[in-house]
């Protein structure tokens, strides 16, 4: 009788442990020329897809947060191949470091300086 006490918690612990996400964590709009019940069935169909392909490589991830970001970037696409919008992520400036502050001025101020070149220098 604790042999199987045991089994049955062992498997109940494993399956309160499983990876696979319940559903997308980003933002998709639908396309432009979609209406809503196409954006409605499009996204069904999409979560399906993606569930099955997480549920797949299931064995492959190391934890939940890695799981929901499989799940969000196979979601994404599949949205994106049906015409929807998705999100872009965008620069935050300020949070990179050097950026905020300018450059100490030069000791020899008579010369002009030159323009600012978005390419870098080739060498």
């Amino acid at each position: 009788m604790l042999q199987i006490l045991i089994i049955l918690m062992s498997v109940f612990l494993l399956s309160a442990c499983s990876t696979t996400p319940s559903g997308p964590s980003v933002l998709v709009l639908p396309g432009a020329d979609k209406n809503f019940d196409q954006f409605h069935n499009e996204d069904l169909l999409c979560r399906q897809l993606t569930r099955k392909q997480v549920i797949a490589a299931e064995e492959d991830i190391d934890s939940k947060d890695e799981a929901q970001q499989n799940y969000d970037i196979i979601y994404t696409q599949c949205m994106y191949s049906k015409g929807h919008q998705v999100p872009v992520p965008g620069i935050m400036y300020g949070m990179q470091q050097g950026w905020d502050q300018l450059p100490p001025p030069d000791d020899d101020e008579d010369e002009p300086e030159p323009p600012q070149t978005t390419q870098p220098k080739r060498r």
